[in-house]
């Protein structure tokens, strides 16, 4: 199950001068210059173009994508070639340099900019370091003490002695990561699986030099389990605005299988950042803008965090200082605010004077990577492409070329990941649909010839589609009959997660419960006389920070109010203690009473959804069980609360199929 997607990003309001915005209000529009050649300049590229302030786009060098866009150029000059850039920003007399490759920013191209009177969208070059150095990254989040693995960097010559950390540390039981500490293109993370391993990839770090100067000083650190997430966003040196989550797809092959890429496919907004997680989040990105700012590292451009999603919250693995790709082929399909003038602010130090909100769009995207084959080893280069113009005839999706040049006879490839192809929807298995609807359109070798040629992962937003659904537990008392649950998705039976458990008394055994399974537990008081709809919003408030997406209700001795009802229609259920109707509106041991005093043969429990009419909602499981001579309310309630287990076990388990009864 997914929550609903496209949540907003944080506002900001401020009052715009008019001074600030003269240049960008221009009649005729401004001129700008997208530094790089990939997927992620051609999205860039598209994006400014986009904007009612912008007349031309150059890219330097960009790609045949970009070529062949309408109000945009290619220039023949390198994304490494500081000077020539500078050079060409002034000769073209652009508005904004907007760079997106790293390898620039790393070299000094904003503080050349700079220098020049060039606006630039990126970090200064001792911004920057916070990506081309790990080694540094991991003192400053040490310095600064944001959540990160325990880690130990060694330089050239300290082979021996990294060897004998990586030994000690699997001697206690930690496994570790070895990553080369400068630019490695994003391949200088090695991933070890055994002691054995880990020295080896110290070796081909250290010794070897498989990632050459980047491997100079190395960074060893503890592995941290849990979900990976992207989270990005535009800072002004004073300010982080996060972007939507995305995930990404590293390995090459499905299933995760094979070498690391650049990455295979990505999709957003990632559902496994709660609005829990993202505050935390955020918090970390604007700590980080303010420690940068501290030590005289502004930093005015994208900020991206790498995070570990932990048992102990979101832990940073690392920073990149710009777009990720293909990230950003599904963030900024998503983005409702005119790029331009959001890095326009932020280039000029002050995002809020122009852009009060970062908006974004209540809609999902999901990108697919079309790779050449072999990639991300050796490969053919100069296929021809076929399909582009059917591809992007698909409602909803755009072609971003990444790996391609344009000649008299067409595209052909010419790197090894060639295409990044983009499906925007509603939500997440539409744009993820659409994606693949315009992949399969698309081909590498001549028409009517072998597809072999091409390569693509056919298990993109994997995580996303299969991910566990979470469940918000609310009660009273003991909460006996959700251990059931509890006990099922534990033994892998059940495809779910207890997100939280909420109760409105602190001393409620239910709490215990949480305690003791190791599940956020949240008390959410309730004064006496507090009317039902304003306690509700509360607790409305702790399960949505959390998440949820099924609320089950277990002995809650409180009626929810028609607003909670409809707040979560469908997804809210509850167990009661008879065979509903029969017996609905009491509780406890009075219901028992009240099945004997009717001479009832049978009761049981019934799980219902619940509506605004008390215990009157679809029925979504009954179990039965015997009346027989000699029953006592206390006998009886031991018996149903036997079945009450299975019951909401079968019930979450339909909810997680889409087997709901319908709610009117």
């Amino acid at each position: 199950f997914l929550t609903p997607s496209g949540r907003r990003a944080p506002a900001h309001f401020c009052c715009t001068s008019a001074p600030a915005r003269a240049v960008a209000e221009m009649s005729d529009g401004v001129d700008v210059l997208v530094v790089g050649s990939g997927g992620r300049e051609h999205a860039i590229a598209c994006k400014l173009r986009d904007s009612p302030k912008v007349r031309h786009v150059f890219c330097a060098p960009g790609n045949g994508g970009t070529a062949s866009e309408p109000n945009m150029t290619n220039m023949a000059v390198g994304d490494s070639d500081v000077e020539g850039l500078v050079k060409l920003a002034k000769e073209k007399e652009v508005a904004l340099v907007f760079v997106g490759p790293e390898a620039p920013l790393c070299a000094g191209l904003a503080d050349a900019c700079a220098a020049a009177g060039v606006k630039c969208f990126g970090p200064t070059k001792m911004a920057a370091e916070l990506e081309a150095s790990k080694a540094f990254s991991k003192d400053f989040f040490a310095k600064y003490d944001l959540p990160t693995a325990t880690y130990k960097n060694f330089k050239a010559g300290e082979h021996e002695a990294a060897m004998t950390y990586v030994e000690g540390e699997y001697a206690a039981g930690r496994e570790v990561v070895v990553k080369a500490s400068g630019l490695a293109a994003g391949k200088g993370v090695l991933m070890p699986t055994s002691v054995d391993e880990a020295k080896a990839a110290v070796k081909e770090v250290m010794v070897d030099k498989a990632f050459g100067s980047a491997g100079d000083e190395v960074v060893i650190e503890q592995l941290l389990i849990g979900e990976e997430c992207s989270c990005m966003a535009f800072a002004d040196g004073k300010i982080a605005s996060m972007m939507a989550p995305a995930q990404d797809h590293k390995r090459v092959d499905d299933n995760d299988q094979g070498p690391n890429t650049g990455g295979m496919g990505a999709y957003a907004p990632a559902p496994c950042l709660t609005p829990k997680l993202r505050r935390e989040t955020e918090a970390i990105l604007q700590r980080t803008v303010e420690a940068l700012a501290k030590e005289g590292r502004t930093y005015i451009g994208v900020l991206y965090g790498g995070f570990m999603l932990t048992k102990d919250g979101p832990m940073l693995l690392e920073y990149n200082c710009r777009f990720g790709d293909p990230e950003t082929e599904v963030l900024l399909p998503l983005l409702d605010s005119d790029l331009y003038e959001v890095a326009l602010g932020c280039a000029e130090g002050d995002l809020k004077a122009r852009v009060p909100e970062v908006k974004w769009k209540p809609s999902a995207a999901a990108t697919v990577v079309c790779a050449a084959k072999g990639y991300p080893g050796s490969y053919p280069k100069g296929l021809p492409i076929h399909g582009l113009a059917e591809a992007s005839a698909v409602e909803g999706v755009k072609v971003y070329h990444a790996g391609t040049k344009s000649t008299d006879g067409g595209f052909v490839t010419s790197g090894g990941r060639v295409l990044t192809v983009t499906g925007l929807g509603a939500d997440f298995r539409e744009a993820l649909k659409k994606a693949y609807q315009g992949v399969e359109c698309i081909r590498f070798d001549p028409p009517g010839g072998p597809s072999a040629s091409l390569h693509f992962r056919r298990d993109i937003g994997r995580r996303a589609l299969e991910r566990p659904m979470r469940i918000g537990i609310v009660g009273t008392t003991n909460g006996s009959s959700s251990q059931a649950t509890i006990d099922a998705i534990k033994a892998g039976s059940l495809n779910a997660q207890v997100a939280v458990i909420c109760s409105n008394k602190s001393d409620a055994g239910i709490l215990e419960r949480a305690k003791r399974e190791g599940i956020p537990g949240v008390h959410v008081p309730c004064k006496k006389g507090t009317p039902r709809a304003e306690y509700d919003a509360k607790l409305d408030e702790v399960l949505r920070e959390h998440g949820v997406d099924l609320v089950l209700l277990v002995g809650f001795m409180r009626i929810v109010s028609p607003e909670f009802c409809q707040d979560w229609k469908g997804a809210c259920i509850n167990i009661h203690p008879s065979l509903l109707p029969k017996h609905s509106g009491l509780m406890d041991l009075e219901v028992h009473k009240a099945v004997l005093d009717a001479g009832d043969t049978e009761t049981g429990c019934t799980v219902h959804v619940v509506t605004a009419e008390v215990d009157g909602g679809p029925v979504v499981v009954q179990r039965k069980v015997p009346v027989v001579a000699g029953d006592t309310p206390e006998a009886l309630k031991a018996k149903v609360q036997a079945e009450e287990g299975p019951a909401i076990v079968e019930a979450v388990r339909m909810f997680c199929e889409g087997r709901m009864p319908t709610v009117a």
